[in-house]
């Protein structure tokens, strides 16, 4: 994966709301879809990715796999790896501002598999999961998905979802009809993002959270 940045000039959200930075992180993950994900095609490798101001656009600085993944494990895993060198974020935090050529949020753009609401995990599938495994990829009639997941400098999550051959569906936490976003991704973009924020990105002992310009 190239180690240039591109910047997006993405489309003012259909519903823009009082709160602009969600609505320009919001804009820019749709873009990121529509643009590098869904016009390359599928079957493409996972994609960690800043958000940078860059007026008139948003520059997107991709961190090469080879760094934050050298030993080629699950995505979601070699992310945990990293976010546990970095310190947790505090519950409380003050509202910060987007400023010119500063992070203002770390995404995560990946594919996978999900479960249609009409179909049941086999008995011999919950048991594996129960017992800690990822079963997805072995049920009949699973749905391949492509996600981009992201958190901004104040800790809000957006997620967003395609099903192959659908359209996009972008959730931000404290809207109406927000999906609940937990997990070792979410998590780890919290810890990456707040890095980025307080300066202990470029103080990390893995490279991970830094973007290679």
């Amino acid at each position: 994966m190239s180690r240039e940045p591109r910047i997006l000039s993405a489309s003012a959200p259909a519903q823009p709301s009082d709160d602009s930075a969600a609505d320009m992180v919001a804009s820019t993950l749709t873009a990121i879809e529509s643009q590098l994900g869904e016009a390359q095609g599928w079957d493409l490798p996972p994609r960690l990715f800043a958000l940078r101001l860059q007026p008139p656009g948003v520059m997107v600085d991709f961190i090469p796999e080879a760094l934050w993944n050298p030993s080629g494990i699950n995505p979601a895993d070699a992310l945990g790896h990293h976010a546990a060198t970095l310190p947790p974020v505090p519950p409380l935090l003050v509202p910060g501002v987007v400023h010119e050529d500063s992070v203002f949020a770390v995404g995560f753009m990946f594919e996978g598999w999900s479960k249609p609401k009409n179909v049941e995990l086999p008995r011999e599938l919950r048991t594996l999961r129960n017992s800690g495994e990822r079963v997805l990829h072995l049920l009949p009639g699973r749905q391949e998905i492509r996600i981009v997941q992201a958190v901004d400098l104040n800790q809000r999550a957006f997620h967003m979802v395609r099903v192959r051959g659908g359209q996009p569906r972008l959730s931000v936490a404290g809207r109406k009809d927000a999906l609940e976003t937990e997990g070792t991704i979410p998590d780890a973009l919290s810890r990456f993002v707040h890095a980025f924020r307080t300066g202990l990105a470029q103080q990390a002992k893995y490279p991970a959270p830094a973007p290679q310009m």
